[in-house]
């Protein structure tokens, strides 16, 4: 596992690894708890129909990610680690 010490403060890639994970389940909350509410109003769909929902929420949640998610994997090698790291935790409440 290799640490990267920016101003003294290590951070691991399983800290940045961890924050991914929780970075995402966070959305992956929001994007069920949506889901759920909206389910009545769609009424009954097909599989076909479940199926493309499901897949464009899915796809919404990784455009939305993929800029927050990029810089936490790019901080390491810019020495901004530590504080792309608390910033994303903070942006986004997570607890890791």
């Amino acid at each position: 596992m290799t640490s990267i010490n920016t101003a003294g403060s290590p951070v691991s890639e399983s800290e940045i690894s961890a924050t991914l994970a929780s970075l995402r389940e966070c959305f992956e909350g929001v994007r069920r708890d949506v889901m759920q509410r909206v389910r009545g109003r769609l009424g009954n769909l097909s599989a076909d129909q479940e199926n493309a929902i499901d897949s464009l929420s899915h796809g919404i949640i990784d455009k939305v990610l993929e800029a927050p998610m990029a810089m936490l994997r790019n901080a390491s090698a810019r020495n901004q680690s530590v504080f792309v790291l608390e910033t994303v935790r903070r942006i986004f409440n997570l607890r890791t």
